[in-house]
């Protein structure tokens, strides 16, 4: 059985802010405003939370969720499923650049543009202080209303909540050893069971609730679920509120030079609404649009027209396309042997392209098309490069375009994509994600987006 132990953690007194780590169950304030939650009087800010050490969990439907940014920028956007915008401030120690100002006007010249990395982000770790704010603010969250989100978005990632019980636990365990380096991330942890508890009333030491926090993440890495409940001293600790303890010690970390309080307590009744709110999320899979080598090009705003231009240099090899390469020729040959249409080859490239060459976040390019290829993955110029290079191969012109564009994560990017000529159209092609199809784009907001220009090459 696993033993977990939990804290109750708040916003302290001004005496408690320097360096005394008893946390005691004061009233947390938030600046989560949820216009439709019904029961406001029921949270968490005078339930003091303690800790009990066994663990088994389930995860059922609830009605919210908080979609919380974190990673791209100094400003947390937190968004609830019932429409309810929210933004808390927090810092972290991830800049990422958003402002792209250049403006390209040649089609030729390759554009001066250092910032393109848009794409879906699946993040293999993430950062000790990432987890730190987005405990902070989950914390807040349930202190709100009573009830955990379905989901956390981190870094442009949407994480289940037995996804991110994975992670708070490590960080625990990570803070309580003094190790400072990323918390390797485990994705696709099943919900618990059937969650179930005792009420909980209980104080305990950094060295106790670490242990839980430990027991908590090896049970999952051993059985890739969540548990019920963690078994302690003071009874069974249900799922949510071993989340809570866990959010209660990481919400004062983060408020306190990312330390561990020394001591915690907790009380959390077993007939709490939290625990009787059971959040689930389940990651959706996009499926492909319909088959293209049967239909017409979508029309779309990020479409233009030919407008019999010569073809050469988008049909040509560069640095980083290296569509005479042997290995990429034999390829594409491979790919459209069964096509018999400009358009079946071009949705056959870009399906593969798609969905055989996995995205992964980094700026500029690193690899080309052939490091691309053999790799098996790229952000998004990158992913351009062996798309264009295929297509080429194919004898099927292109274009790199180059802009700036906000993501359905939340953030905003710079991002390079492709225009392909079928017929007398350059169709936009954006492999970054499963939501896009040959023509059509999911992932990001085509409407808001800023565009610097079209070219034969890019060399950044």
């Amino acid at each position: 059985m696993l033993c977990l132990f939990f804290i109750s953690i708040g916003v302290t007194s001004a005496s408690d802010t320097s360096d005394n780590k008893n946390v005691h169950d004061d009233e947390v304030n938030t600046n989560i405003i949820n216009e439709e939650a019904s029961d406001k009087s029921d949270v968490l800010n005078n339930v003091s939370l303690s800790t009990n050490s066994n663990t088994t969990y389930t995860a059922n439907n609830t009605n919210t969720s908080a979609n919380i940014h974190i990673g791209a920028s100094t400003n947390i956007n937190t968004n609830i499923n019932n429409n309810t915008n929210i933004n808390t401030n927090v810092n972290t120690n991830v800049n990422i650049n958003t402002n792209i100002n250049n403006t390209i006007k040649s089609k030729t010249t390759t554009p001066n543009e250092n910032l393109a990395a848009g794409g879906d982000v699946k993040p293999s770790k993430l950062t000790q202080s990432q987890i730190l704010s987005a405990s902070n603010s989950v914390y807040n969250y349930v202190n709100k209303y009573s009830k955990l989100p379905n989901y956390v978005t981190i870094a442009g990632y949407k994480f289940s909540m037995p996804e991110f019980m994975y992670l708070i636990s490590k960080t625990i365990v990570y803070k309580y050893k003094k190790i400072t380096s990323s918390v390797t991330v485990k994705y696709n942890v099943k919900n618990p069971t059937k969650p179930s508890g005792s009420t909980i009333k209980a104080k305990m030491d950094s060295k106790h609730y670490y242990q839980y926090a430990n027991n908590v993440a090896n049970y999952i890495v051993k059985n890739n679920n969540a548990p019920n409940y963690v078994s302690t001293s003071w009874g069974k600790m249900q799922y949510q509120t071993a989340i809570y303890g866990f959010l209660k010690s990481l919400q004062w970390s983060y408020l306190h030079n990312s330390k561990l309080p020394s001591s915690l307590t907790l009380k959390v009744s077993k007939s709490h609404k939290i625990n009787k709110n059971i959040p689930k999320y389940t990651m959706a899979v996009s499926q492909p649009s319909a088959d293209l080598s049967k239909s017409k090009v979508p029309s779309s705003i990020l479409n233009s027209k030919y407008n019999g231009e010569s073809l050469t240099e988008y049909l040509s090899p560069s640095k980083n396309c290296q569509s005479d390469d042997a290995t990429i020729k034999s390829l594409a040959n491979t790919i459209t042997k069964n096509c018999k249409t400009e358009l079946e080859k071009a949705t056959a490239i870009f399906n593969w392209v798609r969905d055989k060459v996995s995205y992964s976040f980094y700026y500029n390019t690193k690899k080309g098309a052939v490091k691309t290829l053999s790799s098996k993955s790229g952000n998004c110029v990158d992913k351009t490069h062996l798309l264009v290079a295929l297509m080429r191969s194919s004898r099927i012109a292109d274009k790199y375009v180059n802009g700036k564009a906000k993501f359905t994560s939340g953030n905003t990017y710079g991002h390079v994509w492709a225009q392909v000529l079928v017929g007398d159209t350059w169709v936009v092609a954006d492999t970054t994600s499963s939501k896009n199809s040959f023509g059509v784009v999911n992932n990001w907001n085509a409407n808001t987006a800023t565009i610097y220009g079209s070219y034969s090459s890019i060399s950044f």
